[in-house]
Parts: structure tokens; sequence; C-alpha cells
């Protein structure tokens, strides 16, 4: 048989057939973080938040033989909706401080004014530097996989996780 450079070369190999189920589990876990994490940027609200993350996994399904293969198919979830964000105008702001944690035994006060502090550190930072912490610290995303996400350089989000945590331990704006 005899292949022309102008054809494709006939292939027997097929995708791997999508399953339903692999997709459904991977949305369960991620789609309420998802928009938490939409939210803790202040771009948005609630309900933009919600729509950004059903467009994303919608945009994710598309694609899903290839992506459910792939190495991080929740990164690449969050990447889409980054970028959905980053369209329409605001860049994704996601970060928790460095405040310590309230301890075990602490009272329901404690953690209150734990999480109130937590909060308006993040609103003080920078929404790329709050994108960078919320996805590393809440949500356990390494920095590689935070720099894919937000399409910058992996450097770029240490210096910015690097930045947030001297600025909370001097007590300066976060800024």
């Amino acid at each position: 048989m005899t292949v022309s450079i102008w054809e494709p070369e006939p292939t027997t190999e097929q995708l791997p057939e999508a399953r339903s189920d692999d997709f459904v589990d991977l949305f369960t876990a991620q789609y309420p973080k998802l928009v938490g994490v939409l939210r803790v940027t202040g771009a948005v609200d609630h309900a933009a938040a919600e729509d950004l993350a059903q467009e994303a996994f919608a945009r994710t399904l598309g694609h899903w033989r290839r992506v459910r293969n792939g190495t991080n198919p929740a990164g690449y979830v969050y990447r889409v909706a980054f970028n959905l964000l980053r369209r329409r105008g605001g860049l994704p702001q996601s970060p928790l401080d460095d405040v310590d944690p309230p301890a075990t035994g602490a009272t329901t006060e404690d953690r209150a004014i734990a999480n109130v502090t937590a909060a308006s550190a993040l609103q003080a930072m920078p929404p790329r530097r709050r994108a960078c912490a919320a996805l590393c610290w809440h949500l356990g995303f390494t920095s590689e996989e935070v720099a894919d996400i937000l399409g910058i350089d992996a450097a770029t989000v240490r210096t910015h996780l690097e930045r947030a945590r001297r600025a909370a331990a001097e007590g300066a704006p976060l800024a």
C-alpha cells in the first residue's frame, strides 16, 4: 500500500472510550471547590462563579477523552475556568493568608476571628497573588500546577507566595 504525504496514514488506534462515571467523579469532587476559589478571587459573585465553573466543566467534557488520560484533569478544569475569568476582565484571585490556623481545641470565637483575619488578608492581596495563595494553600495545588492554571511561570507563583508570607509575617499590607 502506498501512502501519499498529503493523506493521513491509516490507523487502527482508537481513542479510549470516554466513561461518564470518571467525569462525574471529577465534577462531584471539584465543582464546589472551583466555585469557592472563583468566589475568593473577589472578581465574581456566587452566581457568576457557578456560571464560570459550569462552563469550564462543559468545555472539559467536550475534550474528555483526551483530558481524562492527562496528568491532571482537575488542573485542566481550573485552567479553563481561570482563562474564562481572564477573558471576562478579571484575573482570578483566590488567596488564603499565611495566618496560623487556630489550635484544634480552639473555641468557636477563636475560629471565627481566624476566619475573618484570613478573609481580610486575602482581600488585601493583589488579584494574582490571591489566586496563587488560594490555589496552593487552600486547594493544595503545586506551584507548577498553579503556573499552568494561571498561564504564568512557576517562579512567579513562588514569588507571589513568598511575598504573601513575608507581608503576613511582618504584619504589613499584603498588596
